[in-house]
């Protein structure tokens, strides 16, 4: 492999593997998979490497966590609607209402579910 050929596979599995870090990171899903996977790709010809990097892109798609995501209240990165705690800081990101014990958007005054007040403090 010529260097040429390996200056263009990394420019094109580098901004890839920075965004599969960036979702699977906020999904809390195996973004150590999805980051080395692409890498390993450098190293193989550039068509070989953008036919398997669009067919790996095809299974994230498929296979990652599905939702919406939401900022962290306490770092500001993106993460999952479904998770409690943030895959980055791994401080809550969400507040447990003390009354029915569902979690609770952190900027809401009252659980949604009962309606009660009482939600934890951080």
């Amino acid at each position: 492999m010529n260097l040429v050929a390996l200056l263009v596979n990394l420019i094109i599995v580098i901004p890839v593997a920075i965004w599969f870090y960036k979702d699977a990171r906020a999904r809390d899903y195996m973004w150590y998979f999805w980051v080395f996977v692409p890498l390993v790709l450098i190293f193989s010809s550039t068509a070989t490497t953008i036919v398997l990097l669009l067919l790996l892109l095809a299974c994230y798609m498929m296979l990652r966590p599905k939702g919406n995501l939401f900022k962290c209240p306490h770092c500001n990165k993106p993460v999952l609607e479904e998770l409690f705690n943030c895959p980055f800081c791994r401080r809550n990101a969400k507040r447990e209402c003390l009354n029915c014990h569902e979690p609770v958007p952190w900027n809401a005054d009252q659980c949604p579910q009962c309606k009660s007040r009482s939600l934890t403090k951080d």
